[in-house]
């Protein structure tokens, strides 16, 4: 036994030994600025750009074959839209020992990417003259491919739109990547499964923070799941699911921000303090097309917002509408503000001032409940149930939101009692970034202080039913 032992420690101790002489070896007769400028040739080839290593080259046998490049900078044309300090690649042994170099594994280190939008519809990240893929196409696969600490940059100069992540970590396991029948017109994404982290991910005044996801795609199936991260300080989770192997991409997500701070939220649209309180939206949607327009005409699914507890900031409600002269020149339609922010609320916020709501007057309004539910059809939003609730009065909205033309369909506030009837109605309709906004409507002829309507109802004046404004769940105050 003590024999073997020997002899066991004995082998081991000469593959060491092997392998240290092995590794000094190649450091001593590669010519690293052979490799280093045969990489960038071959590279800058095959993807029709300027391909430059700027640091050294390693070969590392032990404990297996890893190629360490430092400092890599990929142009296209006069544009640098990627940089790394570092990238490692690791090949496959037994391959390598039949004289073969297949990876199994990249590593990248820091990676740095500045994408933009290019003045005539392309990326400054897709060379202009593209070859096409052979029929033959090949094959690439990796095991794992880790990118470490990553940060990323998109801007377009015409539209004014900027995307951004930093601090972001993605780990890619069984990657691979069919080359046959590839265009530039119709990309295959590779097969895959991955776990993604990002530190900051910032969208125009926008930023979700703590990041993390599972990406996995199969056959043009993307499906992303257990996404969680932190949105105007509420817990975001969420999941969803692209089709791209058809003619017309579908996708579908569902989300929840729990708990979000409302005067985060305003602050991306607004100076100053608007709101405050806490806020929970939910979305089930799904949409398809290739382009924006296509995708928000095929809209389809449910948004829902709620709330207790808030405070309006610039107004004191209950006063104003308890006075009928007040009422008179008051806008409803101001508070419909709250009514909105759920589904798109910041296209319609950003287009129409709701002065009354965010003027800095000390002013404020204690909002007991808060419910906000639409139906989406083909980009326009439906109310199903949209109300608030204050101390002393209910204001309802009813029509909708259409995305498609971005405009307001046949959109009325309402103050109502408490069999639901309206007993104060003001209209919206138009553009939202221009619209058309109606003078306050009494729908009754008062015959007693408007409170004593709005609390005791319209039938106990007049002796009859009206049809209801609103039937939704929130109770009068």
């Amino acid at each position: 036994m003590r024999k073997i032992l020997r002899l066991f420690l004995f082998a081991t101790g000469g593959l060491i030994a092997l392998a240290i002489m092995l590794t000094l070896f190649s450091w001593a007769v590669v010519d690293s600025e052979l490799i280093k400028n045969h990489i960038e040739e071959t590279a800058s080839q095959a993807m029709e750009m300027d391909l430059r290593i700027d640091g050294p080259v390693r070969i590392q046998l032990f404990p297996s074959p890893v190629l360490r490049l430092r400092d890599i900078h990929l142009r296209n044309g006069n544009t640098e839209w990627f940089n790394a300090s570092g990238v490692n690649l690791r090949v496959r042994i037994l391959a390598f020992l039949r004289g073969r170099v297949e990876v199994d594994r990249i590593d990248f280190v820091g990676p740095n990417l500045q994408l933009r939008r290019s003045g005539y519809g392309g990326f400054n990240f897709i060379p202009v003259n593209s070859p096409e893929a052979s029929s033959e196409g090949g094959l690439f696969d990796f095991r794992r491919l880790r990118v470490r600490d990553a940060n990323l940059k998109f801007t377009d100069p015409e539209s004014g739109e900027r995307f951004e992540a930093q601090g972001c970590d993605l780990t890619v396991r069984n990657l691979e990547w069919g080359s046959a029948g590839v265009t530039v017109s119709e990309p295959r994404l590779p097969n895959f499964q991955s776990h993604l982290s990002c530190g900051k991910i910032s969208y125009d005044l926008m930023e979700l923070t703590e990041l993390e996801a599972q990406v996995s795609v199969q056959d043009q199936r993307v499906k992303v799941s257990s996404v969680k991260g932190l949105l105007f300080d509420g817990e975001l989770r969420g999941d969803g699911e692209s089709d791209l192997s058809g003619a017309s991409p579908t996708h579908f997500f569902e989300m929840e921000l729990a708990d979000f701070r409302v005067e985060r939220f305003i602050e991306t649209f607004h100076e100053g303090q608007g709101a405050e309180g806490s806020l929970t939206f939910t979305a089930q949607l799904s949409f398809s097309g290739k382009t924006p327009s296509e995708m928000v005409a095929s809209l389809d699914g449910r948004a829902e917002l709620s709330g207790t507890d808030l405070v309006l900031h610039g107004l004191d409600l209950d006063e104003q509408l308890a006075r009928y002269e007040t009422t008179q020149r008051f806008n409803l339609v101001d508070v419909a503000a709250f009514f909105v922010a759920g589904p798109g609320g910041l296209v319609v916020t950003r287009g129409y001032g709701f002065g009354s709501l965010f003027a800095d007057t000390g002013e404020q309004t204690p909002i007991r409940e808060l419910v906000s539910k639409w139906d989406i059809e083909k980009g326009i939003a439906h109310a199903r149930d949209v109300a608030l609730s204050t101390a002393e009065n209910r204001l309802a909205l009813a029509g909708g939101l259409d995305y498609v033309n971005l405009q307001f369909k046949d959109t009325r506030v309402a103050l109502i009692d408490p069999e639901g009837c309206a007993v104060v109605e003001q209209r919206i309709q138009g553009e939202f970034h221009d619209p058309e906004i109606e003078k306050p409507h009494f729908l009754i002829t008062l015959v007693a202080p408007l409170i004593d309507i709005v609390e005791r109802g319209v039938g106990l004046f007049w002796g009859v039913e009206c049809e209801p404004f609103y039937t939704g769940e929130l109770g009068a105050p």
